[in-house]
């Protein structure tokens, strides 16, 4: 007899809930990915940023220029010979110059000198004792490199007819104890230097004032306190 017949019918398709579970589920995992991706991208970029933000500022350090600092030397008033046509006293000094920069040298104009008595109060003026040249021209100082200063100044005053300040000044030479202000004018300009030379960058021209405070003895000899102080320095 001849074999029967059997007939087979399709599973019922899935409802579409469980289709709509499985969209979400592929969809959450895209998502995810997509997140963790970005998640990496962000945190990588990040830590470059650090990384060159630590760097910049390691660089900044080093190359920051510093200001260049100085120290008296020596100090001494120097009196005209007794015979041989009269003449004016003259101040000599010597300060030392410091340029603490790793890889930066400095420019500097021309540099004048004074001697000032007095004017640490408020508005007292200081009186002019002696001035004239330190440097007539400009001129360079390579990095980590130091420079002495050095000058003879005409004396000016004080003057004992004209000077209100001529009483102090006198009483303290004569107790043997002076205080007095060498300062230095000049201009200096800061360039950038690398181990093949100076490079092309340099900063801007900044006027700067030195004040050295010193206390010289009843001979016009700088006082052992003294040698070797440091300077005071500032910009205007």
């Amino acid at each position: 007899m001849p074999p029967e017949e059997r007939t087979t019918t399709a599973p019922p398709p899935p409802p579409a809930s469980g289709r709509r579970a499985r969209w979400r589920v592929a969809e959450h995992t895209r998502a995810s990915c997509t997140t963790v991706v970005a998640n990496t991208l962000c945190t990588l970029l990040l830590v470059l940023l650090l990384v060159a933000g630590v760097v910049l500022f390691v660089v900044w350090l080093s190359l920051r220029p510093h200001r260049p600092r100085f120290a008296v030397v020596s100090f001494t008033v120097v009196s005209p010979p007794a015979t041989g046509g009269g003449g004016h006293q003259k101040v000599a000094f010597n300060v030392s110059d410091r340029n603490p920069n790793r890889h930066i040298g400095i420019h500097y104009d021309a540099t004048r000198a004074a001697v000032l008595y007095g004017g640490d109060d408020v508005g007292a003026a200081a009186v002019l004792v002696a001035t004239g040249p330190a440097f007539a021209d400009g001129w360079y100082q390579p990095n980590k490199t130091t420079t002495f200063i050095a000058g003879v100044l005409d004396v000016v005053g004080p003057r004992p007819a004209a000077d209100a300040a001529w009483p102090a000044f006198a009483a303290g030479l004569r107790a043997g104890r002076l205080p007095l202000r060498l300062r230095l004018t000049t201009a200096i300009r800061f360039r950038l230097t690398t181990g093949f030379g100076a490079v092309g960058f340099q900063s801007g021209r900044r006027r700067m004032h030195v004040d050295c405070h010193i206390v010289v003895d009843s001979g016009g000899n700088l006082l052992p306190e003294s040698v070797g102080a440091a300077c005071e320095r500032y910009f205007s």
